[in-house]
């Protein structure tokens, strides 16, 4: 893995046109407002990384860990997270319409208020996550772990499930207007 030392030098390379920092360790790298669409960091450490309000659109962070990172408000409309760890990351208010995070882990992440239309959550384990007021409107849920997540006040309608998907016992997604596969 290579390493960059700071955004400064992050943001002169990204506007200089590179794109590709895959395999590149950011650790608490600060990226705050910063506008990287389209920016590759596949298996990229940004563990406790600051994009606070970043626009990442059509970005790749497949397998990449993103654990403890501040990801508020951030545009990650398109985005690719497939297999991403996002333990315990703060993603209130972020946007992830149409966004793919397949079997990525989402534990104890806190996604209040998070936009997750249409996204591909397909066997992510969302186990102690925050989802007050998160809008899963069409959000494919196939397999997800919800066991522990917080669904108080969550969005689930047309949400799709089947029955791999796991739910704390006692909760019905047919009485949320969740939709069921096979």
């Amino acid at each position: 893995m290579t390493s960059i030392g700071n955004g400064a030098e992050l943001l002169e390379r990204y506007a200089a046109g590179e794109r590709d920092f895959s395999h590149t360790t950011l650790g608490a790298i600060n990226l705050k407002e910063a506008n990287l669409q389209g920016i590759n960091l596949q298996h990229a450490d940004l563990e406790h990384a600051n994009l606070l309000d970043s626009d990442l659109m059509a970005a790749n962070f497949s397998n990449a860990n993103l654990s403890q990172a501040s990801l508020q408000k951030t545009d990650l409309t398109q985005a690719t997270l497939e297999g991403a760890t996002l333990y315990k990351a703060d993603m209130r208010q972020a946007k992830l319409h149409g966004t793919k995070l397949r079997g990525a882990d989402l534990r104890c992440v806190n996604l209040s208020s998070a936009d997750l239309r249409d996204a591909d959550l397909r066997d992510v384990n969302l186990g102690g996550a925050d989802l007050l007021h998160t809008s899963f409107y069409r959000a494919n849920l196939v397999g997800a772990d919800l066991r522990g997540a917080d669904l108080f006040q969550v969005h689930l309608q047309d949400a799709y499930f089947d029955e791999k998907t796991q739910f704390d016992p006692g909760f019905d997604p047919v009485l949320l207007k969740m939709q069921r596969l096979g």
